[in-house]
């Protein structure tokens, strides 16, 4: 179903059933507000307001690291688009903290998976998170990933956590409980205010970082988060080996 948009000057009102929007040509004076409706694979329902423009701290070393690991878990085909999975829609998402700003992050935009490598333009930073009222802020040619709220408790669930990796892994997700991996329950419906709180618990319980965990209400979702982008990509890849040799030892 496509995406609509009705003008309204000076700014636009963008409400999306299908997460993939036809956006009009950028506007740098331009707000839009939004709501991503999809119940899809990956698709949070959330409002946002966005400021059209490019991310201002899309830069830096730590940023280019982010986006240097993001294409390695692009290729290895833990993030994508693919016309086979979960409906063609794009799936996984990257986030860093602004140094500059604690409170805001960055994050890879809406359907940008598919995407081995991504420009300036293809983030999102979001500047404030409701996790009441399920509404952010954020600036950016295109809007946050879908995934920015799960995002956005992480970030508020730990202040160390500088870095959230999201993928999604059939062969970690499946195997949650041989890997003793900490996980969100199933009965937890993905991208609800409730998760919110399950996502507040689990840090809380458990206090290792990084930390590696499962959403079972959430097909294949795994996230890894860490102080940096380097601890929360090698958490994620260590669990990844674990995940395989457990296969490989079931199947002889």
């Amino acid at each position: 179903m496509p995406c609509t948009s009705t003008p309204i000057a000076p700014a636009a009102f963008l409400i999306c059933i299908d997460p993939r929007p036809m956006l009009p040509e950028p506007d740098p004076n331009l707000i839009t507000a939004g709501r991503f409706m999809s119940a899809a694979e990956g698709v949070i329902r959330f409002e946002y307001q966005l400021d059209r423009a490019l991310a201002p701290f899309a830069t830096g070393a730590e940023f280019m690291r982010l986006n240097a690991w993001r294409s390695i878990l692009h290729r290895l085909t833990l993030l994508g688009q693919c016309a086979t999975r979960y409906e063609g829609y794009g799936f996984g998402n990257v986030s860093l903290r602004c140094a500059q700003d604690p409170a805001a992050f960055l994050i890879t935009a809406s359907q940008t998976g598919g995407k081995f490598r991504t420009e300036v333009e293809d983030w999102a930073q979001v500047t404030q998170a409701d996790l009441q009222q399920f509404r952010v802020d954020a600036i950016g040619l295109l809007p946050p990933s879908s995934e920015a709220m799960t995002h956005a408790m992480i970030y508020a669930a730990d202040q160390q956590v500088n870095c959230v990796l999201h993928v999604h892994s059939p062969d970690i997700w499946r195997q949650t409980s041989e890997l003793a991996l900490s996980h969100t329950d199933a009965r937890v419906a993905y991208g609800t205010p409730d998760l919110a709180s399950h996502v507040s618990r689990l840090f809380k319980a458990h206090a290792m970082r990084p930390m590696v965990f499962t959403t079972l209400g959430h097909e294949d979702g795994v996230f890894a988060c860490g102080r940096d982008v380097d601890t929360a990509a090698h958490a994620l890849l260590d669990v990844l080996a674990a995940a395989l040799a457990c296969q490989s030892e079931a199947r002889s």
